[in-house]
């Protein structure tokens, strides 16, 4: 005889089931309540209210320690399909699709081009929430393509390199293209009409991408001066979007990606001064297959595939 299901006990299953996902994927009730939006005692009890109704232990806790049991890693798969499963579903009936995505960036990168476009994401998918946070860089050696961030802690990042992320996916979104620019008042002091002439002037110097000034003149077959030394009668920065406001402020030339600015280019804020050419090095989006198959994170790496596209 079949035995009879308790539609109370279904419900609250089902409700909890996100949730529960959420603490599995993130190893904390706390991270799961904030992505959630509930306290972390409201997390525990459903957590609690779950084990009482299926009548097995989730996970296991020793002081503030939480561990997942055996049952709960099933569980927890088991979850984590469903919900793909149903916001698939949802999509493909045309519904609007759902959930909160964890993104880490370089920090120029997230600063002059992923932040001023996020709200255009947002504005047609409005039940996606995203938080966006800075990860570490390490070009140091930048063949090897460091993994410096917690894969478990984000559901994609957005980084530079070479394509050696081991044990995740890369989906390359942009070829970097390096191109000289300055302020249009500093090119009007300082004429430049060739390439070699930028290597006479005050350069900006990216203090991470050793070498690039060097790199860019070996390009084009450029012809540096007797004794060339990178660095003197320079000024260094750590990052990016410093090199930019130093540029538009007429300190000097700076050697940046194309891809970061696009919108100084088109509005005259910084104009280029000689011709860019590929590094190859590429921008990526590095996840998981597993975060890659979630709808949302999927419906934004298509976005920003198709943003940078369109910046070509």
């Amino acid at each position: 005889m079949q035995k009879k299901t308790n539609p109370t006990n279904d419900a609250h299953v089902l409700s909890a089931l996100p949730i529960f996902e959420a603490v599995v994927r993130l190893g904390s009730f706390t991270r799961a309540g904030s992505e959630l939006g509930l306290t972390q005692s409201a997390v525990s009890r459903r957590i609690q209210a779950l084990e009482k109704i299926l009548g097995v232990v989730l996970f296991s806790r020793s002081g503030r320690s939480l561990k997942i049991t055996e049952d709960g890693l099933r569980l927890g798969e088991a979850a984590s399909e469903a919900l793909t499963l149903i916001e698939k579903t949802r999509q493909a009936l045309g519904g609007p699709i759902s959930g909160a995505i964890r993104i880490g960036v370089l920090n120029s990168l997230g600063a002059l081009w992923l932040a001023p476009r996020l709200g255009r994401f947002v504005e047609n998918n409005p039940d996606v929430s995203i938080t966006l946070t800075t990860i570490d860089s390490d070009f140091s050696a930048s063949h090897k393509d460091p993994v410096t961030w917690d894969p478990s802690a984000l559901d994609i990042v957005l980084t530079w390199g070479y394509g050696g992320w081991r044990a995740l996916v890369a989906r390359p979104f942009y070829s970097e293209e390096m191109v000289p620019v300055c302020s249009s008042s500093f090119l009007k002091k300082n004429t430049i009409t060739q390439a070699e002439e930028i290597f006479r002037s005050t350069r900006l110097i990216h203090t991470t991408r050793a070498g690039a000034w060097r790199i860019y003149a070996s390009a084009l077959d450029l012809n540096l001066p007797s004794g060339f030394n990178e660095m003197q009668g320079s000024l260094a920065f750590e990052h990016f979007f410093m090199i930019r406001e130093a540029a538009i402020a007429r300190a000097g030339i700076g050697l940046f990606p194309k891809l970061l600015i696009e919108e100084d280019l088109r509005q005259g804020r910084l104009v280029a001064c000689a011709p860019a050419v590929r590094s190859g090095a590429f921008y990526a989006i590095v996840a998981s297959e597993a975060a890659l198959n979630r709808p949302a994170v999927a419906a934004l790496v298509n976005w920003i595939e198709k943003e940078a596209a369109e910046g070509d």
